[in-house]
C-alpha cells in the first residue's frame, strides 16, 4: 500500500510538471541579428570588434543556456522568471535641446541629435559616431579592456516613458537593468546594474560626432580629438594620436570626457568606480568618404608606419554591481558652460576642455566682446570681427602714435648714425678678418649714447607689431576653438569663419594690403628690422592659406585700418608735424 501511494504521488508530480511545461512554456531565445548584413565587417579582431574564434552573441547564449551559466562568467544564471522583449524597438528621451534615441537591443544609445546645431551640409549634428551594425554603441556593456559582452545582443524590456526610461533584462546573459532619465538641463542620468557577468563596464564613444574620414587627419582637427579628465582640481588629457594602448585613468576622476574642437561627451560618476580605461582604436574608411568601423590599434611601430587615423573609447567600471552617471552630451560653448558651472549644474573644470592656449587672457575677453557685439550691434560674427578690430586699433592709437613719432626721430638721426658706422667700419675686423669685439662694443656704446641723448628707442618702430602679436595669437585661438563661430557665415563664399577660405581670396587680399601698409611706413634704420618688415607680408600670406577665415579677416581689417592711419600720418608729416618744416614754408624757401 505504501509503495502504491508513493508510485501514485510520483506519477501525479510528473503529470503536474508536464502540464506546467505545456501551459507555461518559457520564451524561445531571440535569434541574434546578422551584424554584417549589407556591411563589410572589420577584418581584424580586438576591442570593439568580434574576435576570431570568439562565439557570437547567439552562440554565447546557447552555450550559456546549455551550461547553466551566464555568458562571460562562471556564475549561475540569475534566478527568477525571464525578462526579455520579443521585438527590437527604439525609444526616445527628448528635451528642447536634444533627442536621444535608445535601442532596447543591449540598452544602448543609438543617436544623440542636438536640436538647432547643423553641420555644413545642413544635417543636424549627431554626437553618436555611426558604425556598422553589431558594433557596440555608447553605454554598451563591455569588459574593462573594451571587449563586447554578449548581453549587448539581448532584447531588453522597455518600461516607463517620458523623462524616465527603464530597460530590463533577465536571461542566459545575466540580470541587467539600465535607467536613462532627464536630469537638470543640460544633463541626463544613466544607471546600470548587471549580475552574472563580472567584471563589466559601460562604454563611451568611440569618437564624437560624424566627421568625414579625411578630417581625421586634418592637422587642425587631429589635436582636438582627445580624452580629458579632472582629478584633484587639475585637468589632464591625452590626444587620440598619442594613445597607443589601453590606458588606465585614476578611478577618483571627478569627470571624464571625449572631446573634439566644438563638442563633448562627458561622464560624471555618481557612484564609486573601480577603473576608467582609455581604449585606442584605428578608424576604418567607410563609403562615400565617411568614417566606417573600428579595429584594434596595431602595434606602435605598425601604427606609425601606416599612419592610422586614431580615435578613443572609454570604459567605466563600477566598484560594485551598480554604476550611476550624470552625462553631458553637447557643445563646448565657453560662456554657456561657465554659466552652468556657476549654477552648480555642470562640474568644475569642464570649461577647461576648451583649450585657449597661453593667450587665454586675451582670447576670453575677445570672445565676450564678440558676443556682445553680436547680440547688440550686428548679428553677423564676420562684421563683429571687423568692428572688434577697429576698436582694438583705436585702443592702441596712443601707442601707435608714440611708435610713429619714434620712427620719425630715428630717421632724423640716420645721418649721425651712419657717420658713427663709417668711423668704426675699418676697425671692426683685424688684418686676418676676424671680428674685433672691442671695437664693436665701443660702436654700440656710442650708438646707445646717441639714442639716450635724443630720447629715442631703436625698437620703437617694432613696438606696435610686438603688441599686436599676442592679440593675433589670441584671435587665432578664439577663431580656431570658439563654438560660437563654428559654421558662422560672413558674406558670399565665406560660410564658416572657423574654416579656411576655399578660394584664398582673403589671404591674397591680406598679403596685398600688408605689402602696401609696409611700404607706407617709414623704413627702419636697422638693417635687420628692414629685412623683417619687407619679408613679413610674404610670410603672412603663405601661412594664412590654412588659417581660419575669421583670423584672416581680422588681419585684413587691421591692414586696411593701418593704411588709413598711415596715410593720415603722411599728410601730417607733409604739413610740418613731427618736428619737420611745413610743406608750404619749404616750398617758399625753395622759391626764394
Amino acid at each position: 500500500m505504501d509503495n502504491r501511494r508513493l508510485f501514485l504521488a510520483a506519477l501525479l508530480s510528473l503529470g503536474v510538471l508536464v502540464l506546467w511545461q505545456w501551459m507555461f512554456a518559457p520564451p524561445q531565445p531571440v535569434a541574434p541579428r546578422d551584424s554584417t548584413e549589407g556591411i563589410e565587417a572589420p577584418a581584424s579582431s580586438g576591442p570593439l570588434s568580434p574576435e576570431p574564434g570568439r562565439p557570437t552573441a547567439g552562440e554565447a547564449a546557447a552555450e550559456s543556456a546549455d551550461s547553466g551559466t551566464a555568458a562571460g562568467s562562471g556564475e549561475p544564471v540569475a534566478e527568477g522568471p525571464p525578462i526579455v522583449a520579443s521585438l527590437e524597438q527604439t525609444v526616445r528621451l527628448e528635451t528642447e535641446r536634444f533627442v536621444a534615441v535608445l535601442t532596447n537591443r543591449g540598452g544602448q544609445l543609438r543617436s544623440f541629435v542636438l536640436k538647432g546645431q547643423r553641420r555644413a551640409d545642413g544635417e543636424l549634428v549627431d554626437l553618436v559616431r555611426q558604425r556598422p551594425a553589431g558594433m557596440p554603441l555608447p553605454f554598451a556593456f563591455v569588459s574593462p579592456a573594451g571587449e563586447e559582452l554578449a548581453i549587448n545582443d539581448a532584447l531588453f524590456e522597455v518600461r516607463g516613458g517620458g523623462d524616465r526610461l527603464e530597460l530590463r533584462y533577465r536571461g542566459p546573459h545575466g540580470d541587467a537593468t539600465k535607467v536613462f532619465a532627464l536630469g537638470p538641463d543640460p544633463l541626463f542620468t544613466v544607471e546600470a546594474t548587471l549580475h552574472g557577468s563580472d567584471p563589466w563596464s559601460l562604454m563611451l564613444g568611440p569618437g564624437v560626432r560624424n566627421p568625414k574620414y579625411v578630417d581625421l587627419d586634418n592637422r587642425y582637427e587631429k589635436g582636438a580629438r582627445k580624452v580629458d579628465w579632472y582629478v584633484g582640481g587639475e585637468l589632464e588629457g591625452r590626444q587620440a594620436d598619442r594613445v597607443d594602448a589601453v590606458t588606465g585613468l585614476p578611478s577618483s576622476v571627478s569627470w571624464v570626457a571625449l572631446t573634439d574642437k566644438y563638442f563633448i561627451t562627458a561622464a560624471i560618476p555618481a557612484s564609486p568606480l573601480a577603473s576608467v580605461n582609455v581604449v585606442p582604436v584605428a578608424v576604418e574608411q567607410g563609403e562615400g568618404g565617411a568614417v566606417g568601423g573600428y579595429r584594434p590599434l596595431p602595434a606602435s611601430e605598425e601604427a606609425e608606419e601606416a599612419e592610422w587615423p586614431r580615435d578613443l573609447a572609454l570604459t567605466i567600471e563600477p566598484a560594485a554591481d551598480r554604476l550611476a552617471l550624470d552625462a553631458y552630451f553637447g557643445t563646448k560653448g565657453y560662456v554657456e558652460m561657465r554659466r552652468q558651472i556657476r549654477a552648480g549644474v555642470l562640474p568644475p573644470g569642464l570649461d577647461q576642455t576648451l583649450d585657449w592656449g597661453m593667450f587665454s587672457f586675451i582670447a576670453k575677453p575677445l570672445l565676450y566682446g564678440l558676443r556682445w557685439l553680436h547680440q547688440n550691434v550686428v548679428h553677423n560674427y564676420g562684421w563683429c570681427i571687423v568692428l572688434m578690430t577697429v576698436l582694438i586699433k583705436i585702443a592702441l592709437l596712443p601707442l601707435t602714435h608714440k611708435s610713429y613719432t619714434s620712427m620719425q626721430r630715428m630717421q632724423k638721426l640716420n645721418p649721425r648714425m651712419e657717420a658713427i658706422r663709417n668711423r668704426y667700419r675699418p676697425k671692426l675686423r683685424d688684418k686676418q678678418g676676424r671680428p674685433n669685439l672691442e671695437m664693436q662694443r665701443k660702436m654700440n656704446e656710442e650708438m646707445q649714447a646717441l639714442f639716450r641723448e635724443e630720447g629715442v628707442s631703436p625698437l620703437g618702430g617694432c613696438l606696435p607689431i610686438l603688441i599686436q602679436m599676442p592679440i593675433f595669437f589670441g584671435f587665432y585661438q578664439l577663431l580656431s576653438n570658439a563654438f560660437e563661430l563654428w559654421n558662422a557665415p560672413w558674406i558670399g563664399w565665406i560660410g564658416d569663419l572657423t574654416a579656411k577660405d576655399p578660394y584664398y581670396v582673403l589671404p591674397l587680399l591680406m598679403g596685398a594690403t600688408q605689402f602696401v601698409s609696409t611700404k607706407m611706413m617709414p623704413a627702419p634704420t636697422n638693417p635687420s628690422q628692414r629685412i623683417i618688415m619687407n619679408t613679413m607680408p610674404i610670410w603672412f600670406t603663405a601661412i594664412s592659406f590654412g588659417f581660419p577665415s575669421g583670423l584672416v579677416l581680422y588681419w585684413l581689417t587691421n591692414n586696411v585700418t593701418t593704411i588709413i592711419q598711415q596715410g593720415g600720418y603722411n599728410r601730417l608729416k607733409k604739413a610740418g608735424f613731427f618736428g619737420g618744416e611745413p610743406a608750404k614754408a619749404a616750398l617758399k624757401t625753395q622759391r626764394g
